[in-house]
């Protein structure tokens, strides 16, 4: 795949895939294993996205500032909630 043929390859949320409606145990519902997941698809797969690298998304979305700055308290919550060192992002940087 070229790269133009990549960047014309957008993925969106599909609310019509199972791929992220069924866990294991045959439950149907957006959390496995208590993870939030987001049903995509491209043009060629359906996949899930997780909770945690749609809020790295935008984390780097912010420092490339395409989306406003959010509070320093706010990503403190999301570093101590779901237990992730976001992109870039040093607990220090945050709260200067």
């Amino acid at each position: 795949m070229d790269h133009d043929e990549v960047i014309a390859n957008r993925a969106h949320i599909d609310p019509e895939s199972d791929c992220a409606n069924t866990c294991e145990d045959g439950e149907r519902r957006h959390r496995c294993d208590g993870v939030l997941l987001f049903a995509m698809r491209d043009n060629y797969h359906a996949f899930t996205l997780d909770l945690v690298t749609a809020l790295e998304c935008i984390r780097v979305a912010e420092q490339e500032g395409d989306v406003p700055e959010l509070p320093a308290e706010w990503w403190q919550e999301i570093i101590n909630r779901y237990k992730v060192e976001l992109a870039n992002a040093r607990l220090g940087d945050l709260l200067t």
